[in-house]
């Protein structure tokens, strides 16, 4: 079977000749516009025309040998990113975002970012290490309820997308069997990442009326573009950033009904009536959230963490969610530094077998972002070969 039969068919529960197993990025790497395969933060600095590029990811030896064997024993997705679903400035055209300044700093860059408003500027900076692929916020967009209306003020437009590139990049993926999805950032994601955490958090208690103002606006702009997309005939697998933000202890199941479900659960019917899937990427602790998940329609999801990153096993997972979701996971990224290739094996055995092996994908809880040690590199290919041993169906 191809990846992409393989993965349908496992979320459709049907008869499969193994699980799939998807390594050493979960979700393979972020596509984009700029032609480079990346995680979807350092993309959209590459499409900013910020050269971040990793030298790692081309000339790690661990890395280039667990990228062999996976294309050879794994399967094959890769995630698409449309600019168009960039969360940093609340999904407002381009055009009134400019990069004011780059710092460079030993092996850290320091970008900073400037939104022009009707009411005034606004400031963001973000950092990039090398040889680190991931970006760290510096100082977010947002800090007072003026900044909210400056933000608010900005006139939404919505250029229709080019899909072309898109529609190269999956047939290219596709030819070889592969799977292609497309990222999405949820409502709450976009406006969380406006903000420091711990004041987004204050302000859905005390400034839920902003907050909610937020969340409506950016909303409505997702739910456009998403609609657009699919009209087009963008698909099949929608991975949508799952709001592990408000997963407990962050916030109370009533305020992740009010500031999650409210809106996930249109984009996700939006994306049914299409036939497309759902995928949600949920860290933490979802175990008193998964009713919610399954009510919501969602198809896939991952990472599904045991303690301490996470609060559920995969057998109670498996049988929590009834086969109404694939799940995929579990294998903690940390255990891939922390643990030996035995030890690895039986934890591949233990998320394979607990619960059946059906409608289940394996996968670490990450992908990483920085060279591979050998310790790692051992564990990823210890991981690909007890994933056909315990997940075969012959």
């Amino acid at each position: 079977m191809t990846s992409q039969e393989r993965i349908l068919n496992t979320v459709k529960g049907n008869k499969v000749d193994r699980i799939p197993i998807c390594a050493p990025c979960p979700w393979g790497r972020h596509i984009n516009p700029s032609g480079i395969p990346l995680g979807p933060q350092v993309a959209y600095l590459l499409m900013d025309g910020i050269s971040v590029l990793d030298e790692w990811m081309t000339q790690d030896v661990n890395y280039l040998e667990v990228i062999k064997a996976a294309e050879k024993k794994g399967d094959k997705i890769e995630t698409y990113g449309f600019p168009e679903f960039d969360r940093r400035f609340l999904l407002i055209s381009p055009e009134f975002v400019k990069i004011a300044k780059t710092e460079k700093k030993g092996d850290s860059l320091l970008i900073k970012y400037q939104v022009r408003t009707p009411k005034g500027n606004l400031e963001y900076i973000c950092e990039k290490r090398r040889n680190i692929s991931t970006v760290w916020d510096r100082k977010p967009l947002l800090d007072d309820k003026e900044d909210v209306e400056k933000l608010l003020s900005v006139p939404s437009t919505f250029p229709k997308a080019d899909l072309e590139d898109f529609f190269k990049y999956k047939r290219r993926i596709e030819q070889k069997g592969g799977l292609m999805c497309i990222f999405v950032s949820t409502p709450l994601v976009c406006v969380s990442q406006l903000f420091r955490f711990e004041k987004f958090l204050m302000w859905c208690a005390v400034e839920k009326a902003t907050i909610r103002r937020l969340m409506e606006t950016v909303f409505e702009r997702i739910f456009e573009r998403l609609e657009y997309f699919l009209q087009g005939g963008v698909g099949p697998v929608f991975r949508f950033g799952g709001s592990e933000q408000a997963t407990p202890p962050m916030m109370s199941p009533a305020l992740y009904d009010e500031f999650v479900v409210k809106y996930d659960h249109r984009l996700f019917d939006l994306v049914h009536r299409y036939d497309s899937l759902v995928a949600v990427h949920c860290h933490g602790k979802v175990k008193d959230i998964l009713d919610k998940l399954v009510n919501m329609g969602v198809d896939f999801l991952d990472p599904v963490e045991a303690a301490p990153g996470g609060d559920i096993e995969m057998g109670q997972a498996k049988k929590k969610v009834r086969g109404k979701i694939t799940l995929m996971g579990n294998i903690q990224f940390a255990d891939m530094q922390l643990c030996t290739p035995r030890e690895i094996d039986g934890k591949v055995r233990a998320a394979v077998c607990s619960g059946g092996r059906e409608k289940f994908i394996l996968s670490t809880t990450e992908g990483p972002v920085s060279p591979l040690t050998g310790r790692m590199r051992d564990n990823y290919l210890q991981l690909i070969e007890s994933g056909h041993k315990y997940g075969s169906f012959q």
